[in-house]
C-alpha cells in the first residue's frame, strides 16, 4: 500500500565554468580595485574619533539584562551608562 519514495527528479546537473561567459565588471568594482591597489601599506581605513578599547568583563545575566533596560530606556548606550556610572564613582570615593 505505501509507496516506496517520493518520484522526485533528480538534482540538475552543475554546468561547467569554462563553458559560462565571465561578467565584465561594473564601473564600481574597478574603482574600489583601483583604490585598493594604490593603497599598499593602509591597513584600516577607519579612524577612530577617540582612542577606544574593548572592555571585556564578565557579569552576572541579571547586571547584563540591567544594562540592557537601562540603554532602553535612558535611550543611551551601554558605553555611555558605563562612563557615566564610573563619573558617579568617582564623585563619591575620588578619582583612581
Amino acid at each position: 500500500m505505501a509507496t516506496q519514495g517520493l518520484n522526485i527528479d533528480p538534482p540538475p546537473r552543475k554546468t561547467n565554468r569554462q563553458d559560462m561567459p565571465e561578467p565584465e565588471p561594473r564601473a564600481e568594482e574597478t574603482r574600489e580595485v583601483s583604490r585598493r591597489s594604490k593603497r599598499v601599506n593602509v591597513k584600516f581605513d577607519q579612524m577612530s574619533e577617540a582612542d577606544k578599547v574593548q572592555f571585556n568583563k564578565r557579569v552576572t545575566r541579571s547586571t547584563a539584562d540591567g544594562y540592557e533596560i537601562l540603554s532602553i530606556k535612558m535611550r543611551k548606550k551601554i558605553p555611555e551608562l558605563l562612563a557615566e556610572g564610573l563619573g558617579l564613582l568617582e564623585s563619591k570615593y575620588g578619582k583612581v
